[in-house]
């Protein structure tokens, strides 16, 4: 369930982790941006330093070539000579392509002083505060954002996120429940129907069944997989089962549904066709944790030990934060 719902939940801002490093060094500085496709902008920034305009097409062009701290430093001209919001959205869209959250906070606090009415910047400092770990700190953010605008269903689904990492779940429910009720986004609907399957709350059903009625081309699994959660939770592992084949039959490379369909086998001591589907798992994704450690504790019921510790090291290299495969270790190697 864990690493289905991180899944599911990928900020849509994400930036790989590649633009972090600039393809560029201190020194060779000048010689870039006196050759094509740069010279003829930079020539024309030698004669007009003070073109704000000049400095924005370049840092576009340099942006074009990966080139962030370049298009940073451009940028950070083109707000020093003419400040506008503008300039200030592009800057801080850079800030967050570089990974430079420290000091995206600090800019967005400066903008926020500057541009009050601009909501924007106090949802980007909300993001900001998240990157740098500053739970508390970002749910503030998020509060005064309501404050203003009680109808910002993205930041009531946001601080909604920000609780449920805290583990206050009915405040998450809270927020994301008004996110719903104000814009009914499908990933909303499917966030609280995930999180009420674990309560064993037949709203998870009904969510499902929405999201799964607005599949017109009826390819979404993730409803089928989260009635299946339910499903299991409730006791009705048959049902479970049955909803679990059709999220595989929609995507076959759904590798969660193979595990929870193996964790019912394993619950009823079908030892080989849970360990069949744990490896199901582990070959549609070799990266898999969950496949690997369900696979150790199969290995671990039918006495093979040296198979079982393969398994649970596998999890575990995988996950250096998966005690459980730790402990399933530590058993297996503490038997005769």
């Amino acid at each position: 369930m864990k690493s289905w719902f991180a899944r599911l939940l990928i900020g849509v801002w994400a930036v790989s982790v590649a633009c972090n490093n600039s393809n560029t060094e201190k020194g060779e500085v000048a010689a870039i941006l006196t050759q094509p496709p740069y010279q003829t902008i930079t020539d024309s920034i030698n004669e007009d330093p003070g073109n704000t305009a000049l400095y924005k097409r370049r840092a576009a062009l340099l942006l074009q070539q990966d080139e962030l701290q370049l298009a940073q430093a451009d940028l950070t001209k083109a707000w020093e000579l003419n400040p506008s919001e503008e300039s200030a959205e592009q800057l801080v869209n850079v800030l967050f392509m570089l990974g430079n959250n420290r000091e995206a906070v600090r800019f967005l606090e400066e903008l926020i002083k500057k541009y009050p009415e601009n909501t924007g910047f106090q949802r980007r400092l909300s993001e900001a505060l998240v990157n740098n770990g500053a739970t508390n700190e970002a749910i503030l953010s998020y509060n005064k954002l309501l404050a203003e605008d009680s109808t910002n269903f993205e930041a009531w689904y946001e601080r909604g996120l920000l609780y449920l990492e805290q583990t206050d779940t009915a405040a998450a429910i809270r927020d994301l429940e008004k996110s719903y009720q104000l814009q009914p986004l499908l990933l909303t609907g499917l966030t609280l129907a995930n999180i009420y399957a674990e309560q064993k709350n037949d709203r998870s059903l009904l969510l499902a069944d929405r999201a799964i009625a607005r599949d017109s081309l009826g390819e979404m699994a993730d409803p089928y997989f989260i009635k299946g959660v339910f499903y299991v939770n409730t006791g009705n592992k048959s049902k479970a089962l049955e909803l679990f084949n059709t999220c595989i039959r929609m995507n076959w490379k759904f590798q969660e549904a193979y595990v929870e369909k193996g964790i019912i086998y394993y619950e009823a001591n079908n030892l080989d066709e849970a360990l069949q589907q744990f490896k199901l798992a582990a070959t549609v994704t070799n990266t898999y944790p969950e496949a690997y450690y369900w696979q150790g504790r199969c290995y671990e019921a039918l006495g093979m030990k040296q198979e079982a510790l393969l398994n649970y090291g596998r999890a575990y290299s995988l996950d250096k934060t998966f005690k459980e495969a730790i402990e399933g270790a530590e058993r297996v190697e503490g038997k005769e």
